[in-house]
């Protein structure tokens, strides 16, 4: 393996814990209720556009261990310019209010309902001025025969993401591109008592950089849920996902053909219950299977055949939703699942999380998130199946804690500040020949401090 496939190996290994779905990587973009404001109106539609202007600090831009031999942290303050523009049909505010169009002038359900976006996130590194790029994001989501007995629901979501995640010697962009369009059919009673949904998504998960080719997986998801309600605000529910895992290139050094990453399948099937206890707590509550099946090499024995490397626990979710007054929610619960990984194929993560939130007189908002988990991997190998660190098995402890802070001045303006700190806890290190007589060495630990500061325009 060339040089520059190990260096991409090691970056990528490195960056293991980076979602493997597309979001955007701006807080507030992902979350609707903070990027519309009154909104335009257009015939059905509503237009929502806005533009944010931050200026971050980064004090760990490649996850390096502080005390690394490899590398020392190396930090940056960031310039992050973003624009989106959201399009749907008139929301639930416009509709109760009777304004006249489409179907109904505002009564009754309408035939189809959609909501879309569009975005881009400009990032300048000022200590890597090399690192500037731009990121992208759409987004939409369209209901056919919305709260009817039969119902589809069409999904695209397409993400184009350029945070590095690790130090390299060799120019690389970064930018990981990923799109999930998936359609699901929903059946449901009069009244919605009884509801049934199966769907199915192709997700495409790609980078664009040469050395990160080992990573880029077509995938296959079935999901079938059901919900039966036999309480007012109480139900039994019920879901499964089964993935097909597909790599796309398992050739990356033609002497050594072992892949990085395996052909794999997950299945996850849980059952539980959702309820409101009282009209203020709500509890969620689900316990499960989940399986992975995956044909690795063995680790030690270079041009082994493969084996069935396989994974199997407990799948399960508890949660509690409280709104302590009108204006103040808490969240917290504790999760049990496994996830493709570009180490040892999965993960298995426990954690727990706790959210808090609380708007004062309707101009400041104030957010925390914390949550610590345990990530556990399957064996981590390189393309002579042999172990790619200092040991055939990896476990880490995450911490992650958020706080977040917005005053609006009016309904359209704001300014706004967000602090977090990740900690990523393990005595892994890799440990990888960048030929002869050259072996990385670069612990798996790392600590990242990350906060940033602007004013948004929303309407």
């Amino acid at each position: 393996m060339d040089l520059s496939k190990r260096l991409g190996l090691l970056a990528l290994a490195l960056g293991v814990l980076v979602p493997m779905t597309a979001e955007a990587q701006v807080g507030w973009l992902s979350d609707r209720s903070r990027t519309e404001g009154p909104g335009f109106r257009l015939g059905d539609f509503e237009l929502h556009p806005g533009l944010g202007v931050e200026i971050g600090y980064d004090s760990n831009l490649y996850y390096t261990e502080d005390d690394s031999g490899f590398a020392i942290p190396r930090d940056s303050a960031i310039l992050r310019a973003a624009a989106h523009l959201n399009v749907s049909t008139r929301g639930a505010q416009r509709q109760q209010e009777g304004e006249a169009g489409g179907d109904g002038g505002g009564q009754g359900n309408p035939s189809a309902t959609f909501r879309g976006g569009l975005s881009g996130t400009f990032y300048h590194f000022f200590n890597d001025n090399s690192r500037t790029n731009m990121e992208v994001d759409a987004n939409l989501n369209l209901h056919i025969l919305p709260n009817r007995p039969f119902g589809i629901v069409i999904t695209e979501n397409f993400g184009r993401s350029v945070r590095p995640f690790t130090e390299s010697t060799i120019s690389q962009s970064y930018a990981r591109l990923q799109n999930d369009a998936g359609v699901r059919f929903d059946f449901q009673t009069d009244g919605g008592i009884f509801k049934v949904s199966a769907g199915y998504n192709f997700i495409v998960d790609y980078f664009e950089d040469n050395a990160f080719s080992y990573a880029n997986t077509l995938r296959h998801q079935l999901t079938l849920s059901e919900t039966f309600r036999f309480l007012p605000q109480t139900a039994i529910i019920h879901d499964t996902t089964f993935r097909v895992n597909d790599v796309i290139d398992h050739t990356i050094d033609p002497a050594n053909p072992t892949p990085l990453i395996n052909d794999g399948f997950l299945l996850r099937t849980r059952l539980g219950i959702n309820g409101a206890l009282t009209t203020n707590f709500s509890v969620l509550v689900m316990v499960g299977y989940a399986a992975g099946f995956y044909n690795t090499p063995l680790v030690g024995v270079p041009g082994s055949p493969d084996y069935d490397q396989e994974y199997e626990s407990i799948a399960a979710q508890v949660g509690a939703r409280w709104q302590i007054v009108e204006n103040v929610r808490l969240a917290f619960g504790y999760d049990r699942d496994f996830q493709p990984s570009y180490l040892g194929n999965f993960y298995r993560r426990d954690r727990g999380y706790i959210r808090f939130q609380t708007i004062i007189e309707g101009s400041f908002l104030l957010g925390a998130d914390v949550s610590l988990g345990y990530y556990e991997f399957g064996q981590p190998v390189d393309t002579l199946g042999d172990a790619l660190g200092t040991s055939t098995t990896r476990g880490d402890i995450r911490f992650i804690g958020n706080l977040f802070a917005e005053y609006r001045f009016t309904e359209w303006l704001g300014v706004n500040a967000t602090f977090q700190y990740t900690g990523n806890f393990t005595d892994y290190t890799y440990d990888i020949a960048a030929g002869p007589g050259v072996t990385l060495v670069d612990p798996a630990s790392y600590n990242k401090i990350e906060v940033w500061g602007g004013v948004r325009v929303f309407y």
